[in-house]
């Protein structure tokens, strides 16, 4: 059973309007767009193997979670979970292709592409036995010796795995579900009520990651960010307010709310709250009852009133 279904990361949309925001030759736009595409590629693999797991039937009850974040001696986040009355396992979802080799002292993630192009990245393992390690001792304090495995899943067969690890489990997505069926059931540590209990527990204790606003986030300085209205025609910042509209002086399209993906883009990006002043100077509006008249026609929380009054996105809207 699904206790914690898959969903795309909600602040991929804010990073990559923020890389739209940042000039061509900023110093950290292709470190960003980089990112980008890691956390972009890492999430298909995820839903790959979610979608594949949705299928799973197992001759007991199971919960199966996706990206769960959970504080326990330190934050970790755990690509998927599958918690169990037997044992409960741990999923590092990597869509990396090419040949992948998981090297030794020092541990590293080397990929080799077919023009010989090689890159190395941080092995997937020590995480992956840190957060097998922390959940262990967690379930310890509380008596209960329940089996905790890890593997490293490759989800795409444009990963050929040329040297693989003797001291971690190393799976193909096709490999998954023969892997889940081997593993011993001969110890039931949770009754069905207490499977519900900790998947409750989990659910819970998890924690959404929160890296706005991405300025700071990132440590990007205020006057790097572009500001402005974009237009959804040619892709071109500058959109111009006129009467009730938006106009695009380089293709001539038009918005009627091209502000409100702009506004959302400040409250992600640079602050969580917005001030009438900011909103105009960020819209490059001249008027300051315009501003004023779209900030109130947006489903935005207000704080304070009249000069300190500022905005904010309504609670647990991503």
């Amino acid at each position: 059973m699904i206790a914690k279904p898959y969903s795309t990361p909600h602040y991929l949309d804010a990073l990559f309007r923020l890389i739209q925001r940042l000039s061509l030759t900023n110093s950290k736009r292709q470190d960003l767009e980089n990112e980008y595409m890691r956390i972009k590629a890492g999430d298909l693999g995820e839903k790959v193997v979610m979608d594949s797991l949705e299928q799973l039937q197992l001759p007991y009850n199971f919960y199966i979670f996706h990206n769960l974040n959970l504080l326990i001696e330190s934050r970790i986040q755990i690509d998927v979970f599958l918690l169990t009355p037997y044992y409960m396992i741990i999923f590092e979802v990597k869509n990396i292709k090419g040949a992948i080799e998981l090297r030794q002292n020092p541990r590293q993630l080397v990929r080799t592409l077919q023009d010989g192009e090689v890159h190395a990245f941080n092995s997937p393992e020590p995480q992956l036995q840190e957060y097998v390690h922390q959940l262990i001792r967690f379930f310890d304090e509380y008596g209960i010796h329940i089996p905790i495995y890890g593997a490293i899943v490759f989800p795409f067969s444009s990963s050929f795995i040329k040297q693989t690890s003797t001291n971690s489990t190393i799976l193909l997505r096709n490999e998954i579900k023969p892997f889940l069926r081997k593993i011993p059931t001969n110890i039931e540590y949770f009754t069905t009520k207490e499977l519900a209990y900790w998947k409750n527990f989990f659910i819970r204790k998890h924690k959404e990651f929160d890296p706005y606003p991405l300025m700071k986030h990132y440590n990007i300085p205020r006057v790097n960010i572009m500001n402005g209205v974009f237009c959804r025609d040619c892709g071109k910042i500058g959109m111009q307010r006129i009467a009730y509209y938006w106009f695009c002086p380089h293709c001539h399209g038009k918005s009627s709310n091209g502000h409100e993906t702009a506004i959302y883009e400040y409250l992600k990006i640079i602050n969580s709250y917005i001030t009438n002043a900011e909103c105009r100077d960020f819209l490059r509006l001249k008027d300051i009852n315009k501003s004023y008249r779209i900030l109130k026609s947006m489903n935005l929380k207000k704080v304070g009133s009249y000069k300190n009054a500022k905005y904010t996105l309504p609670e647990n809207r991503h």
